[in-house]
This record gives structure tokens, sequence and C-alpha cells, in this order.
């Protein structure tokens, strides 16, 4: 009886864990990170607006091949935004599985008319307008992205009937088939969760290629070189949740072999 109260105890709590990792995982937009190297922008720029992280100061710079950088401006931190031709607007984003955001502060996002994030969806046109330091995905990608978002929603949705199942029934009511059930849901929900961290590679090795790039016809080859895409920590939390569940799968299941026995006795 205490063996098997152990488990219980175990069960819920690895569970409760998992699933705050879980909706972690799914909420935050840092996937993936995307920024660009002003030194290699600055010839191409009509103009900068940058603005200083600790006091809030904002400089613009009318730019032109002659003029030169800030001096006295720490570049490690504030945040830039550049102007390109035909009101094309270059800055640093983050993305995740709905939505992408900018690192912009209100400041300079009122004076932009900027919103801080934008759903991830495709465009029909080559030219996405100034916003496209919110890179919109092209069909090939909006495809995958749609994939890992609907396996999200799927884990989420069976994270939390497994939950309320397994101790409202499971536990509190001592039914061994429901125990079991939960165990197996919730490796159904590892193997989901593969498959989200898998196609969130997939996107991000391709948005990473420089023929992704020139492909959307809105940067050259130079420019296109002057942007890079790293991964965040929601593929850390996305490892964690696939462990997790494992975890929490193999407790369930142990917990269903204990109550077995205990009905046997």
């Amino acid at each position: 009886m205490v063996a098997l109260l152990k488990i219980q105890i175990l069960s819920i709590t690895v569970t409760s864990l998992t699933n705050l990792i879980a909706i972690l995982t799914f909420a935050t937009d840092y996937w993936s990170i995307l920024v660009y190297d002003l030194a290699k922008l600055h010839p191409y720029a009509k103009w900068i607006i940058i603005e200083e992280k600790t006091s809030g100061a904002i400089h613009i710079i009318n730019n032109t091949n002659g003029t030169k950088l800030l001096s006295n401006v720490n570049y490690n931190q504030l945040t830039t935004v550049v102007g390109m031709e035909k009101d094309l607007l270059l800055f640093a984003t983050h993305k995740g599985l709905f939505r992408q955001c900018n690192y912009l502060s209100n400041n300079v996002r009122a004076r932009l008319q900027l919103s801080k994030c934008r759903a991830v969806k495709t465009t029909d046109t080559q030219y996405d307008g100034h916003f496209y330091g919110m890179t919109s995905p092209r069909y090939e990608l909006i495809r995958l992205y749609n994939v890992a978002a609907s396996c999200a929603i799927l884990i989420i949705l069976l994270l939390g009937c497994n939950t309320f199942v397994g101790i409202s029934v499971g536990i509190l009511n001592n039914v061994v088939l429901a125990t079991m059930t939960v165990g197996v849901i919730y490796l159904i929900a590892t193997l989901f969760s593969m498959f989200v961290v898998v196609i969130m590679h997939t996107i991000l090795i391709s948005e990473r290629k420089l023929s992704y790039c020139t492909v959307l016809q809105i940067l050259d080859d130079d420019l296109c070189s002057s942007h890079s895409i790293n991964a965040s920590y929601s593929f850390i939390l996305s490892y964690l949740q696939i462990i997790f569940c494992f975890i929490t799968s193999v407790l369930w299941l142990l917990l269903q072999k204990k109550q077995r026995k205990f009905a046997q006795h």
C-alpha cells in the first residue's frame, strides 16, 4: 500500500511538471531567432534607427555610403532597424509555432507603426511590404508550420485530458484500465513531440539556406549573407518535454501494474 501511494504521488508530480514544460514549449515564441549584421547592411541602407537599451536614446541616421556609424554607441546594448529601398525594414525577430515577434521597444514600434507580433502565415506576393523584418514563410514551409502547430495543439489536449482521467478515474477510483490508458497516451504524446522537434529542425535548416532567402526575391545574395537564423531555448524545452513525457508514461504504466497486484490481494 505504501509503495502504491508513493508511485501515485510521484506520477502526479511528474505529470504536472510534464504538462508545465509542454505549455512553456509551445507557448513561447523562441524556436528560432533572426538577426542581421549591421556592418554588412550599412552600405545598402537608406536610413538606420538605433536605440540604446540602457538609456532609451534613439538615433536616426540618414545613411549614405560615406556615413559612419556612431562611434560612441555600444552596439551590444542596442536595438536597430535598417530601412532599405521600397520601404523595406530589417530588424531582429524571434519566431514560434504560431507567431513571430520583434525585439523593438514600444517607442520604436510606435514611430514605425509596427506591432510587436504577427501570426506566422504565408503570402501570395513576393514582397511582403515593410513587415519583411517578420518574414512570411513560403508555401513549402507554411505547411510544415501548420503540421507542427496541429501536433502541438493535439499534445496539449492529450496531456490535459490525460491528467484529468488519470487522477479522477485511475487514481481516485482505482480503475486499472484508465491508468494504463494514460500511460499509453503519454507515450503517444512523446511520439508527437518528437514529430514537432523534427519538423522545426527541418524548418530551421531550410530557412538558414542562402537559397531560401534569395528565392523570396526580396534580398540579393549580398544582403542574404547578412542575416543569420539561430535555434533558441524552445528547442531545449522541447527536448525536456520529450524526456518527461516518456518518464511520465513509464510511471503510469508501472502504477497500473501496482494497482493490479494490489487488487489481487
